[in-house]
């Protein structure tokens, strides 16, 4: 935040210093020394006005200026939001990528949800033709220090080639899973181990348009948001490529790869979101009565207890959120 804030300081400081700006008070001959480009000529301008036609040949001069500058400085303008030059990126950012091994594209995230999910749903598209399914992740210290201990726990060799044995490992065993049954088991221990308190609840029919999208307000401003085009050959691999479980109650990597794939083929359900504690879901089959989202319910609740005891607050108002919804939210606190 500090070093985009000086960014945008100096890139203010010096559009006051072209021509166009102090036009209304007499010539000004001024030179910018490389590596900064030459502002461009423009005409000068009258005092401000609101007509849009008023000195707008000079204000569209100093915007284009100010962009160059921005790029020197490695901020690029993007609909999704700023995009980073590599040699910006924070050590943990770099990290996650070199994990990924796979193209990508890097955002300095600016709160423009719309944009940002507008440019996700670009690439779904591009993916389906290109071979590849977006991912956004958005990287940390306590990310890179999980998928360390995760690597240092299965002796996984810090290379491309051992990554991607340690990828189709995780994906073997998870062939191995039947995630319902693993799903149900879980369940009765949590239903068992708390016996004594009413999660079951009651239905909120006024709850039941679903999430629509996903939930990116959690993004901090400036925080570097990765887009990775993932090569997987399914879409529930994923949770593969960003191994962030087996902590907390969170399932194991393999575990969720074979979650991700039942409720894929039962509900269309594709990962799209991952931090070290989070998981984000498209999906587009959604349970459309009580009775399956209840079910549905039950089996998230399983996954993820923490959607109703930190979240829901009982399994039926999950299930009412979950009637419709576009989107699923996980998070182990």
């Amino acid at each position: 935040m500090k070093r985009k804030f000086v960014v945008l300081l100096a890139v203010f400081i010096l559009v006051l210093c072209h021509p166009a700006a102090y036009a209304a008070f007499g010539p000004v001959e001024q030179q910018i020394m490389d590596p900064l480009p030459d502002p461009p000529s423009g005409s000068q301008v009258s005092p401000v006005s609101h007509d849009d036609t008023a000195g707008g040949n000079a204000v569209e001069s100093i915007i284009q200026w100010g962009n160059q500058v921005i790029n020197i400085f490695g901020f690029r303008n993007h609909p999704a939001g700023d995009v980073m030059d590599e040699a910006m990126m924070t050590d943990e950012c770099k990290a996650v990528i070199d994990l990924l091994g796979c193209d990508y594209e890097l955002y300095l995230y600016d709160g423009n949800v719309g944009a940002l999910l507008a440019r996700f749903t670009d690439l779904t598209i591009q993916g389906k033709a290109a071979g590849f399914y977006p991912l956004i992740v958005i990287p940390s210290d306590i990310l890179v220090e999980k998928l360390n201990w995760e690597f240092t726990r299965g002796g996984v060799e810090n290379t491309a080639d051992g990554i991607a044995a340690y990828r189709e490992k995780v994906i073997d065993m998870a062939q191995g899973i039947d995630a319902e049954a693993f799903l149900l088991a879980r369940l009765d221990y949590y239903m068992e181990r708390f016996e004594g308190y009413d999660i079951l609840g009651e239905f909120m029919p006024l709850l039941s348009n679903g999430r629509t999208s996903l939930y990116l307000d959690l993004i901090g401003l400036s925080q570097e948001v990765i887009i990775a085009k993932v090569p997987a050959e399914n879409p529930w691999e994923l949770a593969a490529w960003i191994p962030m479980g087996g902590y907390n109650a969170c399932p194991a990597p393999e575990e969720q790869v074979a979650v991700f794939r039942y409720w894929y083929k039962n509900y269309g359900a594709v990962p799209a979101f991952v931090t070290y504690d989070i998981w984000q879901m498209t999906v587009v089959n959604p349970p459309l009565t009580d009775e399956a989202a209840e079910a549905l319910a039950m089996e998230q609740f399983a996954f993820c207890e923490d959607v109703v005891f930190q979240g829901a607050d009982t399994i039926r108002l999950l299930a009412s959120f979950l009637k419709n919804a576009s989107s699923w939210f996980f998070w182990w606190d």
